[in-house]
């Protein structure tokens, strides 16, 4: 959007049409989730120099980038190089210059941390992974070009089976500072993928890495909790560094040790650690769920979980245990508004339709407050007569409907 900026002012142009005629200019990233960029990868691997782009990945901070590149390397046995182009300036690239005497000319030694001139025997090809890509030198990334288009380096011919592989931040959008660089010709030669982590691969993922148990039931009773979109914090990396610290630092195994150690030891340095990763409220929520659970989920709401529904009919759902699950039911209906672009699919209608149960049988001023967070910040009002229709339960559904035309004459 600087991109823009630069030209409105360059051509002094404020209206609407000359801002839809630049956009069309621009290369916006396409959303991907994370199977998606690991098949897009593994394919991309697999064509070698018979592709004539890079990849480059954007995202918020802590959402995987660099795991996937590594681990989809590490699956095609690829060599896995990663630079961070933040720390190089345009001579660490090309390589240090030494005087040739005999043939009075400059000679420039092959820079490290760059492929080497094979690849290392036992590979099947090599990977280089520019991380931080956007946050680079102009003068850094103007080398790209050559490294994307060539497969050279300076001076430095890269082998022939050399996947390139861009990585960066959203800047403004994830508060991070990116260099201010618009460049048509450079994004044309890239295929630019913008990752959005899904909670249920994330859970896939974390069952095979041996992520905590005490994570991975965190998140799978609240979904809305494996990242935050606006504030950054809480975030998959910084889940797996709570992982990490629970495991390995404290030696805590599983949710028992975990949750007897939370309650002997108030206020202890594990509750800092945690609370340094994740951020105050999902730390926060995240220790008492381990030493006093909460009586509804999430994950109770979106899934229709007929005990959690019983629960709330016979008043055994305390107030804030409520307002916290119907919070993050309402931002994965969001989410999945947002993915679907368009109207909500099948098992976006059936979460809607729970979403919906729950609500209805609330307290009438939380039905309220959460039926109008529904309509204003998902903007589905249309697609509740489709989501009802999910419902097998037909007394159900007519007894919704009864609470949604009270709700909408209030």
């Amino acid at each position: 959007m600087q991109y823009i900026e630069k030209l409105k002012n360059r051509y002094n142009a404020v209206d609407e049409p000359f801002n839809d005629a630049i956009k069309v200019m621009i290369k916006e990233p396409v959303e991907v989730s994370i199977s998606q960029l690991e098949d897009i990868l593994d394919k991309y691997l697999d064509a070698g120099s018979k592709v004539n782009y890079a990849i480059k990945i954007v995202g918020h901070p802590g959402t995987g980038k660099s795991a996937i590149v590594r681990q989809v390397a590490e699956a095609k046995n690829f060599q896995f190089i990663d630079t961070r182009l933040a720390f190089k300036e345009n001579i660490d690239l090309g390589g240090y210059p030494v005087p040739d005497h005999s043939d009075r000319q400059m000679l420039y030694y092959r820079p490290k941390f760059i492929p080497a001139e094979t690849v290392p025997e036992g590979h099947n090809g090599i990977l280089w992974f520019l991380d931080e890509s956007n946050r680079a030198h102009p003068t850094v990334i103007q080398t790209l070009f050559q490294i994307i288009t060539e497969k050279i380096c300076g001076e430095h011919k890269l082998p022939e089976n050399t996947g390139v592989v861009l990585s960066g931040n959203l800047g403004e959008a994830d508060h991070t500072t990116i260099t201010e660089f618009d460049d048509s010709a450079l994004d044309a030669r890239l295929a630019i993928f913008h990752l959005k982590p899904d909670v249920g691969e994330w859970l896939g993922w974390a069952v095979a890495e041996d992520i905590h148990p005490a994570v991975i039931s965190y998140i799978s009773l609240f979904p809305e909790k494996l990242w935050d979109e606006k504030n950054i914090y809480p975030n998959p990396r910084g889940w797996h560094q709570v992982s990490n610290a629970i495991k390995h630092a404290y030696g805590l195994r599983d949710g028992n040790a975990l949750a007897l150690y939370l309650k002997e030891h108030a206020g202890n340095s594990l509750e800092k650690v945690i609370t340094s990763l994740t951020g105050k409220v999902a730390a926060r929520d995240f220790i008492l769920q381990h030493t006093t659970p909460r009586a509804l989920t999430s994950a109770d709401i979106v899934s229709g979980s007929s005990e959690g529904l019983a629960r709330l009919r016979n008043n055994k759902v305390p107030s804030e245990d409520l307002l916290w699950a119907l919070a993050g039911a309402l931002s994965v209906i969001r989410e999945a508004k947002e993915s679907a672009n368009g109207p909500l699919p099948d098992q976006g209608l059936e979460k809607l339709a729970n979403f919906l149960t729950f609500v209805g049988c609330s307290r009438s001023d939380i039905s309220v407050s959460f039926f109008y967070f529904l309509i204003k910040e998902c903007g589905i009002f249309t697609e509740i007569p489709k989501a009802l229709k999910t419902l097998n339960d037909e007394a159900l559904s007519h007894e919704l409907k009864g609470h949604i035309s009270k709700l909408l004459e209030s």
